[in-house]
């Protein structure tokens, strides 16, 4: 299998982010909602990270992205380009 195989669609990865967040107590429903203003504090933020890193290796969710551009798609875009398995599967 390659690399771009073992990768989660967009669409599956914007649902993982906002079910972590709801677990998380935030008040999210799609990609237009702000991880902060749904109620994410620094600490959920740590812990997203913390989450993102276990499913998707390293670095996957810089905290510099995360508090700059803190957009529930916004996070999704941030994953697909830092995580080893989150991109856009390719046709």
């Amino acid at each position: 299998m390659s690399e771009t195989d073992n990768r989660m669609a967009p669409e599956t990865l914007q649902a993982w982010v906002i079910d972590e967040c709801k677990q998380l107590g935030l008040r999210v429903t799609d990609g237009a909602d702000d991880f902060f203003e749904a109620g994410g504090t620094s600490l959920t933020a740590v812990k997203l990270i913390e989450r993102a890193e276990r499913e998707f290796g390293d670095d996957s969710l810089p905290a510099d992205e995360l508090f700059t551009t803190s957009r529930i798609s916004d996070i999704v875009a941030s994953i697909q380009r830092n995580g080893k398995h989150a991109g856009p599967v390719s046709d």
